[in-house]
C-alpha cells in the first residue's frame, strides 16, 4: 500500500526533488508505471499508476492530481508513530493527446515530481515542459534532465526563518521585513563567488602569457573605472534589491535552456500544502443550504447546534474530532477536488498553523483501488470523483458534495461512547455552567424565530465575520488568519475543560491555571475573557472538546506544547493573554495595567524575546498599537515601562520596522517621553 511503504532518498541527502515518476495508460494492461527515476520509490507500482491516472482523465486534455507518500497508518491502538521518514508531496500532471492513428484515438501519459517541499506548486511550469518533451522523446533521459534541473534550483540564499519570524513576516505590512537576513546571505554568496573567481584567476596567471593578458585587462578596467560604461556594468552585475517582496524568495530553474522564474513562499505554515483556496471551500459550502443527516438523532461531535449547525461548523467539527470526510466531485477535474482537500486540511489545522497531523491523513485524490488504505485510517480527509462512494455511507462519516454544496452526515455513524464517565468527573462549577447552557439551548430552540440565541450559537459571529470578509474581497492570508484565531481560541478552552474535569491537563500547567483564576492578568491565563464567559463557551464546546481529546491532532498538540514550553524565550507570563487584555479589555484598573507593562518590561529583554513578543502583535492587526496606549496613561510608571519596552523593540531589526510603522502621534509621544525620562 502507498502509505505503508517507507519512501526516502536512501543516501541521507536532501534534494529539491526526490523522484520523478512516469505513468501511462495501456489499452491492454490499463494504468502502468513506466519509469521511476533515479530509483524505485518502494511504493506499490499499480497504486502509484492508478493515482497518477485519475478517473475520467481521458475526457479532458490535462489535469493535476496530488497525493502523499510516507503517510503513517495508525496502529491497533489508533496511535501514529512519531518517528519515520517525512512526508513526500507528489504533484502529478496528466495529459491526453488525441491521435487517430492509435487505438482508442488518444495517448494518455502522466508525470509527477516527489518533493519534501510543501510549496509543490512551484514545480508546475517545469512539469508542463517536461511532459511535453516526453511526448516528443519518450525516454528516461527526459526524466533525468527534469530531475537534474529541479535539483539545481538554488535555495542557498533563502533564510531559514523561525516560527515567530515566519508569523511576523506572514502578517507584515512591510514587504521588506527581514531584508537584512536576505542581504546577509546574498552578500556572503557574492563574497564566496568573488573568492572563487579570484582563485581561478590566480591559477590562470601562473602562465606568463595569461598573466600579461590579465595585466592588460586590469589596466583597461582601471582606465574605465568611474566612466559611464563602468557604472552601467556594475549595475548589471549587482541588480537592485529595492521593491522586492521578501515574503517570497526569488530564484529560477533552467530547463532545456529555458529560464523559469520561481517564487518560493517564505510564510508557509506546517499544514499548508500547495496553492489552494480556502475562500473557494468556504463559498462552496458556506451558503444557506442546511447540512443533511441520515440519522434521526443529531451527533454530539458534529451537530453542535442541532439542525441549525452551519455547514462550515459541521465540517470544522468533523475535522477537529477526526472523522472520515469525503469530498466528492463527480465529473470534476481531480485537481479541483484535491484543492478542496488541501483547503480542509488548512481549515481544521487553524489556517495551517495551530494543529498538526491533518496532512498525514489527507488523500487529496484517491479512488476505489486505494479503498483498503483509506479505511485503515480511523479518520481521513479524501477527495474522490467516483459517485460510488456516495452509495456506501459505511465508508465515511461526512460527505461533502462539491457539485451541490451539501454536507451529509452518514446514517451509519455511531454515537460516541464514554460521555457518562466524563460527566461524572466534572466539578460542580462546570456542571452548573453546562446546565445553564443546556437550559438556554432549550429556550432558544423553542423561541418564536426558531433559531438559537447568541450564547447557544457561539459560532455565528465567526461565520458572519468570515462571509463578510469574503464579500469585501479580503485575501487568502486574511481569511486564514481569522480561521487561525478561531481554532487558537478553541484550543485555549481545551486545557481549562481538562482542568475543571480532572484537575489536571496535558496542554498547560495546572498551577498556572489555578493562579490565573485568582490573579487575572498576573502570571498565566490560557484563555482570555471573564470566567463566566469562558464557562459558557466550555459548556457549548464540551462535545467537540471531548471528541477532540484523544485524536492525533490532540496528541501532536501535547507534544508541541511541551516542545514550545521548553524552547520558549519568554517564561513565566502568557504573552498572548496580556496582549489580548491590552487590546480588548476596558475594565482593567491601574494596578492591573501596570502589572502587565511591568511583566513585559522585565521578561522581554533579548532579541529573541522581542521577536517572540512581536509574533503576538501582527502588523495586520494593529502592530504595536496595544502597547502604544501606555504612552498616554496617567500613571508615570506605566509611561516609563512603555518607553523602556519600545526602546528594546526598536533595537530589534524587525522591531525597528514595527516602530517606524506606528502612526505619527505614537512616534512623537515615544520621542518626547524618551527625551523627558533621559533628562
Amino acid at each position: 500500500m502507498v502509505d505503508s511503504i517507507a519512501v526516502g532518498g536512501g543516501d541521507g541527502q536532501l534534494r529539491n526533488v526526490e523522484y520523478i515518476l512516469l505513468a501511462e495508460f495501456d489499452i491492454d494492461r490499463g494504468a502502468i508505471l513506466k519509469h521511476q527515476y533515479p530509483r524505485p520509490t518502494g511504493a506499490d507500482d499499480s497504486h502509484l499508476a492508478e493515482l497518477m491516472l485519475p478517473d475520467g482523465a481521458h475526457a479532458r486534455e490535462s489535469d493535476w492530481t496530488m497525493f502523499f507518500l510516507n503517510q503513517k497508518a495508525p496502529d491497533e491502538s489508533g496511535k501514529v508513530a512519531a518517528d519515520g521518514l517525512p512526508l513526500l508531496y507528489v504533484l502529478n500532471l496528466v495529459r491526453t493527446k488525441h491521435d487517430k492513428e492509435v487505438r482508442r484515438g488518444a495517448i494518455v501519459k502522466a508525470m509527477a515530481v516527489c518533493t519534501r517541499h510543501r510549496f509543490i506548486h512551484i514545480y508546475q511550469a517545469i512539469l508542463m515542459l517536461a511532459l511535453e518533451n516526453y511526448y516528443r522523446a519518450p525516454t528516461e533521459d527526459t526524466l533525468a534532465e527534469l530531475y537534474k534541473s529541479a535539483n539545481q534550483m538554488d535555495l542557498a540564499c533563502m533564510p531559514q526563518l523561525s516560527r515567530h519570524e515566519t508569523t511576523i513576516l506572514r502578517f507584515s505590512d512591510d514587504q521588506n521585513m527581514f531584508e537584512e537576513r536576505f542581504m546577509q546571505l546574498e552578500n556572503e554568496r557574492k563574497l564566496l563567488d568573488s573568492l572563487v573567481r579570484d582563485s581561478e584567476r590566480l591559477d590562470l596567471a601562473q602562465d606568463s602569457t595569461l598573466a600579461e593578458l590579465a595585466a592588460s585587462d586590469d589596466a583597461g578596467v582601471a582606465a574605465r573605472r568611474g566612466t559611464v560604461s563602468d557604472v552601467s556594468a556594475s549595475r548589471m552585475r549587482a541588480p537592485s534589491t529595492r521593491n522586492k517582496d521578501r515574503r517570497f524568495f526569488d530564484t529560477e530553474i533552467v530547463y532545456s535552456g529555458v529560464k523559469l522564474p520561481i517564487r518560493v513562499p517564505m510564510t508557509v505554515y506546517p499544514e499548508e500544502i500547495g496553492d489552494f483556496s480556502l475562500i473557494q471551500l468556504l463559498t462552496t459550502f458556506g451558503g444557506s443550504l442546511p447540512a443533511t443527516s441520515g440519522s434521526k438523532n443529531t451527533h454530539p461531535h458534529l451537530e453542535s447546534s442541532g439542525q441549525y449547525t452551519h455547514p462550515i461548523i459541521l465540517l470544522m467539527n468533523g475535522l477537529l474530532t477526526q472523522k472520515r470526510i469525503i469530498f466528492l466531485g463527480h465529473g470534476k477535474p481531480a485537481g479541483e477536488v484535491a484543492n478542496y482537500v488541501l483547503a480542509a486540511v488548512a481549515l481544521g489545522s487553524g489556517g495551517g498553523g495551530v494543529l498538526r497531523g491533518f496532512a498525514n491523513r489527507a488523500f487529496p485524490y484517491t479512488n476505489l483501488t486505494n479503498l483498503d488504505t483509506l479505511l485503515s485510517f480511523s479518520g481521513y480527509i479524501a477527495g474522490v470523483t467516483n459517485p460510488a462512494f456516495e452509495e456506501h455511507p459505511e465508508w465515511w462519516d461526512l460527505l461533502c458534495n462539491i457539485n451541490t454544496g451539501k454536507i451529509t452526515v452518514s446514517p451509519a455513524l455511531l454515537m460516541p461512547t464514554g460521555g457518562g464517565g466524563h460527566a461524572k468527573s466534572q466539578t460542580e462549577s462546570l456542571r452548573r455552567s453546562l446546565d445553564s447552557v443546556s437550559l438556554s439551548r432549550n429556550r432558544s430552540f423553542s423561541s418564536r424565530e426558531g433559531k438559537p440565541d447568541k450564547w447557544n450559537n457561539l459560532d455565528t459571529d465567526f461565520i458572519q465575520d468570515l462571509m463578510l470578509a469574503i464579500e469585501r474581497h479580503y485575501g487568502e492570508v486574511a481569511i486564514r488568519a481569522k480561521v487561525e484565531n478561531y481554532v487558537r481560541h478553541f484550543m485555549s478552552l481545551v486545557p481549562l475543560y481538562e482542568y475543571e474535569r480532572d484537575g489536571l491537563t496535558r496542554l498547560g500547567d495546572p498551577a498556572h491555571i489555578a493562579a490565573a483564576e485568582k490573579t487575572g492578568v498576573d502570571g498565566y491565563c490560557i484563555s482570555p475573557g471573564d470566567k463566566e464567559s469562558r464557562e459558557r463557551e466550555i459548556g457549548f464546546y464540551q462535545n467537540r472538546i471531548e471528541g477532540f481529546i484523544g485524536t492525533q491532532a490532540y496528541d501532536n498538540a501535547v507534544a508541541d506544547y511541551q516542545s514550545m514550553h521548553a524552547s520558549s524565550f519568554i517564561r513565566g507570563i502568557d504573552i498572548a493573554h496580556m496582549v489580548y487584555c491590552l487590546r480588548n479589555s476596558t475594565n482593567l484598573d491601574v494596578n492591573e495595567v501596570e502589572a502587565i507593562y511591568k511583566h513585559l518590561d522585565e521578561q522581554v529583554v533579548t532579541d529573541e524575546q522581542v521577536t517572540e513578543l512581536l509574533a503576538s502583535l501582527p502588523q495586520s492587526q494593529g502592530g504595536l498599537q496595544p502597547l502604544a496606549y501606555g504612552f498616554y496613561h496617567p500613571s508615570l510608571a506605566i509611561r516609563l515601562y512603555t518607553v523602556r519596552l519600545f526602546e528594546k523593540i526598536e533595537g530589534n531589526q524587525a522591531g525597528a520596522r514595527y516602530v517606524r510603522s506606528t502612526n505619527f502621534f505614537h512616534q512623537c509621544a515615544f520621542s518626547n517621553l524618551r527625551h523627558a525620562f533621559a533628562c
